[in-house]
């Protein structure tokens, strides 16, 4: 079977990608987007336990496990690149002059845009085909969406909302949270719409949540329930 997806990516990469080990019933896979100050990690922490503890009660055994941080640290290593570095350049984050010019004149060292979003790409979706794993952030939901055994949300918030908790949990001021959580929205849309090509979110999400009107534990319940009529567990 061939993954349109990866051989997508290979001809935007302008190169052949290698074969990939394919799973016959990839998945499942949640993914989960979010607003900066919404706790997609925390979500996804909580979710991860409920989900495995519940497949060992119904003897499957399958351990649900959550990827985020490890994304980069992967897509890093197959790079050999920094952690740090990866983020900033696939985050399109503003450096120093003298950093610019190191990049500039070291193409052989440092890989263009493309070669690292869809090294992140490649690994999100091998992830995904392994399944029993919710993955947060990245575009996760345009990478894995055709994979059938899946579900895609996204967590949203008022922007006065998110940025009374950044500025709680970072401590600044709320005008600085405001400026904070504007940014890093930016950044997390550049990023997507690499994969998303401009299209609306409803072709890639199957719920938007707002995290202002539903607690931690309410999304929890629903994510629950999803899981449990889709099969996951």
């Amino acid at each position: 079977m061939d993954n349109l997806f990866l051989k997508y990516m290979g001809s935007r990469e302008g190169k052949q990608e290698r074969p990939q080990r394919i799973s016959l019933n990839p998945g499942p896979v949640i993914t989960i987007s979010r607003e900066y100050g919404c706790h997609g990690k925390r979500i996804a922490e909580k979710l991860t336990q409920v989900l495995s503890m519940k497949s060992e009660a119904s003897g499957e055994n399958k351990q649900w496990r959550w990827i985020s941080k490890e994304i980069l640290e992967e897509s890093a290593k197959e790079l050999k690149l920094s952690t740090s570095l990866v983020k900033d350049l696939s985050e399109y984050r503003q450096s120093s002059f003298f950093k610019d010019l190191a990049l500039f004149f070291s193409e052989d060292f440092y890989p263009g845009d493309a070669t690292i979003k869809n090294t992140i790409a490649r690994y999100i979706h091998n992830e995904a085909e392994q399944g029993y794993v919710i993955i947060v952030g990245r575009a996760g939901e345009a990478i894995t969406k055709n994979i059938k055994r899946s579900f895609h949300l996204k967590l949203e918030a008022p922007l006065n909302w998110r940025a009374e908790v950044v500025a709680r949990e970072e401590k600044m001021s709320i005008s600085e949270a405001k400026k904070a959580c504007l940014a890093q929205d930016k950044r997390r849309a550049l990023f997507r719409d690499y994969f998303e090509r401009g299209k609306k979110d409803i072709d890639f999400f199957d719920a938007i949540l707002n995290c202002q009107a539903l607690s931690d534990d309410e999304i929890l319940e629903l994510l629950i329930i999803i899981c449990e009529i889709r099969g996951f567990i």
